[in-house]
């Protein structure tokens, strides 16, 4: 067996193990030798794209990419001596853009992260693997966690004791965190750089919201927060929409990407505020709000972030998926990164 074939072995045997024992075992400053980018979110299960989502990354210019590897969740199987799982691990059904940082991303729930010391070691070593079978040499890994007081010693820690598991991996790896607006006002967390979520800003589960992706007065609550924020911050953006599903009684039911057509006048009645009341033969009616985020409103909170951080912040957009991104025109899209 030759030593790179050996070295692949080895690497997947690390990932097997991580999927069936997966939990048994400072602050940044800015740093001059990082270089702006141009950054993409990539949030699906499997890795593939066409030509025209590669197209979009040659004609932009982003040359970051936060690559989901997989979730962390608490193990449904209370019987179990593994508390949490990994799970939706992405499956690579591609070869990753040239010329672009992969940056491995993890989201890890809120049920989750109060278990870390059981399984970060273990996670640190399925980055790895996944990283050796696929030819990525990550100079950063990103954690996704909606942290928050009660869970904040949890994260904080879990953040601290995987550097050391991470470096023995990747020599000088610099770890990110997403920030939600919402922990603008917490601590910060000890890592290198942090990217701050402008989406999913409102409560999807409540009737009355407008729009839960963004809405502008949602960014505005916390934008005091930001001038003083000791942390380098880039600000992602988001392309996508969503369909929030409500039962008759306005309780909510589910999000779809169903792609109804609401002007179907016969099947939706618009009761306001981008909600219809949908009604189906042989089936109980229900509302949907249809959500969606416009280029106009992107731009308003890209310049509002920026009025009270500053002009040199990063701008990723979430995600890479060409049914969201062709919503929006070119000259758009090319706005939303200047």
């Amino acid at each position: 067996m030759t030593g790179i074939s050996l070295k692949k072995t080895v690497a997947a045997l690390l990932m097997l193990f991580g999927v069936i024992a997966f939990t048994r075992c400072g602050n940044g400053s800015p740093d001059a030798s990082v270089q702006p980018f141009r950054g993409v979110y990539f949030w699906q299960t499997t890795y593939k794209t066409d030509s025209a989502e590669r197209e979009f990354l040659v004609e932009n210019g982003v040359n970051k990419m936060y690559l989901r590897f997989f979730d962390v969740d608490a193990n449904p199987d209370t019987l179990s001596l593994d508390k949490c799982l990994p799970v939706a691990t992405i499956d690579f059904a591609d070869t990753l853009p040239r010329g672009v940082e992969i940056v491995p991303t993890v989201f890890i729930t809120p049920k989750a992260i109060v278990h870390h010391r059981d399984f970060g070691k273990n996670l640190a070593r399925r980055i790895y693997a996944i990283c050796d079978v696929n030819h990525i040499s990550p100079v950063e890994v990103q954690f996704d966690c909606d942290w928050t007081p009660s869970t904040r010693d949890s994260y904080f820690d879990f953040l601290k004791e995987i550097r050391p598991s991470l470096e023995s991996y990747f020599e000088g790896i610099r770890i990110s965190s997403t920030i939600r607006l919402h922990q603008l006002q917490q601590p910060v967390p000890p890592v290198d750089e942090g990217v701050l979520m402008c989406y999913n800003t409102g409560n999807f589960k409540d009737f009355a919201t407008k729009n839960s992706i963004l809405d502008v007065s949602d960014v505005e609550l916390y934008c005091k927060y930001l001038k003083n924020y000791s942390l380098p911050l880039s600000f992602a953006l988001p392309l996508y929409s969503w369909n929030v599903e409500f039962d008759h009684n306005k309780k909510f039911l589910r999000l779809s990407n169903c792609e109804y057509d609401f002007s179907d006048t016969a099947a939706f009645v618009a009761v306001g505020n981008n909600t219809y009341l949908y009604k189906h033969d042989g089936e109980p009616d229900i509302y949907i709000r249809y959500e969606s985020v416009s280029a106009a409103t992107i731009a308003k909170v890209k310049s509002l972030l920026r009025k009270h951080r500053g002009y040199d912040s990063n701008i990723i957009l979430y995600h890479l998926d060409l049914q969201q991104i062709k919503k929006y025109s070119k000259d758009e899209i090319a706005d939303f990164y200047r």
